[in-house]
């Protein structure tokens, strides 16, 4: 069972993304709200693939998706700040995926990644 990483600070979003992968059949490592948070589970586990939501709150996840960048485990970010991910991301070359988004699109793209 593939493992995926969800980072989304809002509750209702992690809530329905949760629900789509694990129907989807994944393993859901989260959903994280934190940078904190995210970078202690990746110390633990290792997804095989990462959605994270740019903006969490007064910080962004880019230490997160950093840190699956040493690991060599994709992810892509999920944002309603389009301009902002890519002009503050120095990760590069990592797909923005725009909010709102399709559940079903989320999962090609999940699995598009995955392999």
């Amino acid at each position: 069972m593939p493992k995926i990483l969800i980072v989304e600070d809002d509750p209702f979003i992690a809530m329905d993304l949760e629900d789509t992968f694990l129907s989807e059949g994944y393993e859901v490592l989260g959903p994280i709200a934190t940078v904190d948070a995210g970078l202690s589970l990746l110390k633990e586990e290792k997804p095989d693939v990462a959605m994270l939501d740019y903006n969490l709150g007064r910080e962004t996840s880019i230490p997160i998706a950093r840190a699956l960048n040493d690991n060599s485990i994709p992810f892509f970010f999920l944002s309603g700040q389009i301009k902002r991910v890519i002009i503050d991301n120095d990760v590069a070359g990592i797909k923005v995926i725009p909010k709102p988004f399709i559940p079903e699109k989320l999962v090609q793209e999940v699995q598009a990644l995955s392999g």
